[in-house]
């Protein structure tokens, strides 16, 4: 990274977001006038712009969380499962993970799907992580550590699996989740049975702490806003708590060796029409950045991901699918990062209702997102998956981050990203 290009970044990411708070707070700052005819009289409301943004704000957060709320509290003991049939490959791929694999391997050993067996995937250069997944293989029968063909990727490490497998289906998880007993099962059900090719559960960071909620209220903002997308077909599927036919996995050949390569291949899956699952009541555990600078540089390597798929998608280097398919992949990909710069928008609107001292317009968004999340909380709760987090009171400032993390990440691609990637700090808690 040469210094210009850090200079250069960092100053545009203050200039661009100074200029995207200034916009929000110049608009806001105007009237808007509503004129109501009712059948003898007139009535003229005056409205601050920031006022009215407040309200279709506050109805954006209660909706989608509404329909994230309604999907996850439905009870996943209810969903048809199958714990036996054609064999399926739990694909775990890992580099300087040895502290947090005991999650990810002995969560799947406790697996209700009986056919079922787990590949540790490797880098050359790690050897004490590998030591701890051969320490596994040696135990278990079922568990296989191998070494990566393709160092430095983890589309790479997920390839080596599948070429070593002759499974039907494979399923992928990261080295720090614990996953649910019964996931497997249900996925396979729905590869198997439904005839889905991807089943998509959902994957939470664990809230034990104000960092750790914050990372957890962020997580279901994210999964959330994408409950209003999901009517035009497009489905998030990831590379973590996800099960793929092979059918599916070959169809659109694999992922990318991407910085964000789950992304990509939810792209690719929408544009050849590949039919997902979404079951995020089906829900497995991550482990939460501690520290704020963990959380930051994670999400912040998260939306560099989705401006290099975009600019990838713009190249043409990924492509494939229908003309309409392609169009609507595009359209998601651009309107995303556009629509998370009016977090900020959003953000200095609400500054201008303070200074107006219109305090009600500026708790109402507020409340809306606090309770929104406390309820999507209190579901995790009474499952078991979580302690009840009080830190839920911080979850408005996950919004103005999305802005400002895509301002960040644009520039950072654009000006000094060298192609190296951001780990965060996993302690196994």
């Amino acid at each position: 990274m040469s210094v210009v290009g850090r200079v250069a970044e960092r100053s545009g990411f203050v200039l661009a977001s100074l200029l995207v708070l200034a916009f929000g707070f110049v608009s806001g700052v105007r009237y808007e006038e509503l004129t109501l005819d009712l059948l003898l009289i007139t009535v003229r409301v005056a409205m601050l712009d920031a006022a009215s943004a407040a309200i279709v704000f506050s109805g954006f957060v209660v909706l989608s969380g509404g329909l994230l709320f309604r999907e996850i509290r439905r009870d996943r003991a209810a969903d048809p499962i199958r714990e036996d049939g054609p064999p399926i490959t739990a694909i775990v791929p890992v580099y300087k993970d040895g502290d947090v694999l005991s999650r990810s391997v002995e969560s799947l050993i406790d697996s209700t799907y009986r056919n079922l067996s787990i590949v540790v995937v490797g880098e050359p250069d790690d050897d004490e992580t590998m030591a701890v997944a051969e320490e596994y293989a040696n135990r278990y029968d079922d568990v296989i550590a191998c070494t990566n063909r393709y160092p430095g990727s983890k589309a790479g490490a997920i390839q080596t699996a599948v070429e070593r497998s002759e499974a039907a289906a494979f399923a992928i998880f990261d080295a720090d989740e614990v996953v649910d007993p019964s996931f497997i099962a249900a996925g396979a059900y729905a590869v198997f049975d439904d005839g889905y090719g991807v089943f998509q559960g959902r994957r939470i960071p664990e809230p034990t702490g104000l960092v750790e909620t914050l990372a957890y209220c962020e997580r279901a903002a994210f999964h959330a806003s994408y409950k209003l997308i999901e009517p035009t077909g497009f489905y998030n599927c990831r590379s973590s708590s996800t099960i793929v036919s092979r059918d599916a996995y070959e169809t659109v050949d694999g992922y990318d060796d991407l910085l964000t390569e789950d992304l990509a291949f939810a792209h690719k899956c929408f544009r050849h029409g590949i039919e997902v699952n979404q079951s995020r009541n089906h829900t497995n555990l991550m482990e939460a950045p501690h520290s704020l600078s963990d959380f930051w540089g994670q999400r912040k390597r998260w939306r560099t991901g989705q401006v290099e798929v975009l600019h990838e998608t713009i190249r043409g280097t990924l492509t494939g699918g229908t003309c309409r398919r392609r169009l609507l992949s595009f359209g998601r990909l651009a309107s995303s990062l556009v629509g998370s710069l009016f977090t900020l928008v959003i953000a200095s609107k609400l500054l201008v209702l303070i200074l107006a001292g219109a305090e009600i317009f500026f708790l109402l968004p507020a409340a809306a997102i606090v309770l929104t999340m406390a309820a999507i909380a209190l579901v995790d709760y009474r499952a078991g998956q979580i302690q009840y987090p009080p830190g839920v009171v911080l979850s408005p400032l996950v919004y103005p981050v999305f802005g400002l993390l895509t301002v960040k990440s644009a520039l950072v691609y654009a000006l000094s990203w060298d192609g190296s990637w951001y780990r965060v700090e996993k302690k196994g808690a």
